[in-house]
């Protein structure tokens, strides 16, 4: 989506091995719960990535690199909700993701970017996957795969930031999602990790 104001990861809570599926989970009660769906981004990159998030000053910087999925969709069936998401992953194998380049979302949303160069595919044939159904809502902003560098700092930072970063390029796998769980107030709880097995 088009930005990011909120963030998934900020705790930690209650997390589940990949692959596992958590029958017995305490689901959020269905009135002001809202769910988000991100797949993590770990290694040396993502490192830098977070040490520069904190170097600009950027507010989320204590947030764990990833790439978001779905963010802020209301549950108003929340163990109809969690099924559908783990019937949508179970159906996908892990895949190449690579990232190269920078890119912004300025003046609509202050964020700069690493885009998504291989894997974009699959990207958004999960993040349409799983929005449908009971989750059907349409996002906000059109679904832009991507690994946020900075946000919500002084424009002329956030172009810093991307001519910093214009040059790097690197890979990962996609191997699984987490499922995050918020109330509303910004604060988000991971819920599950589910692997793709497809």
């Amino acid at each position: 989506m088009g930005t990011e104001r909120n963030e998934h990861g900020a705790t930690q809570n209650g997390a589940t091995q990949h692959g596992a599926v958590q029958d017995s989970i305490r689901l959020p009660e269905a009135s002001r719960s809202f769910l988000g769906i991100v797949i993590p981004v770990e290694g040396e990159y993502a490192r830098k990535v977070s040490a520069t998030r904190a170097a600009t000053g950027d507010p989320f910087a204590y947030i764990p690199p990833h790439i978001t999925l779905m963010s802020g969709v209301p549950l108003t069936d929340p163990a109809e909700a969690i099924a559908h998401v783990r019937n949508v992953v179970s159906a996908f194998s892990p895949f190449p993701i690579r990232f190269a380049g920078t890119d912004t979302f300025y003046p609509v949303s202050p964020v700069t970017y690493l885009r998504v160069a291989e894997g974009e595919r699959e990207l958004t044939e999960l993040h349409e996957r799983l929005h449908s159904g009971q989750l059907g809502a349409k996002p906000a902003f059109p679904f832009v795969p991507h690994l946020t560098l900075a946000q919500e700092i002084a424009p002329e930072r956030l172009a810093e930031v991307r001519r910093e970063w214009e040059d790097v390029s690197f890979n990962m796998a996609a191997h699984s999602v987490t499922v995050h769980v918020g109330d509303g107030t910004g604060a988000w709880t991971q819920i599950e990790e589910l692997a793709f097995s497809g």
